[in-house]
């Protein structure tokens, strides 16, 4: 893993639990459709293990929080519910930026 593949999204409470309700909602689907969903285990543990502050993501981690982010407020659309949380969780999400690495 490179230094710049690396993404830190500053993360709250409300946004790490919208995040894992997203994530685990793809979990089950993938689940019951027989596919893999080892990134999906692996991610879950992640957030679930980083407090709130900052979440640091690599490439393919950033591309599946953001699906699954983008799929949980499809279905809130499809749902006619409020997609206020996950909303702002996305925007969160896509505001990550590469740490600041000052020598390398």
């Amino acid at each position: 893993m490179r230094k710049n593949d690396i993404r830190v999204m500053k993360m709250d409470r409300n946004n790490r639990s919208i995040l894992m309700r997203a994530l685990y909602s793809d979990f089950c689907a993938n689940r019951e459709a027989g596919r893999p969903n080892e990134r999906h285990a692996a991610l879950i543990m992640k957030v679930h293990n980083t407090p709130p502050g900052k979440l640091p993501l690599n490439g393919a981690e950033f591309r599946l929080a953001r699906n699954s982010l983008n799929n949980l407020r499809n279905a809130r659309i499809a749902a006619g519910g409020y997609t206020d949380a996950a909303d702002a969780a996305l925007i969160k999400l896509v505001k990550a930026k590469p740490p600041f690495w000052p020598f390398g």
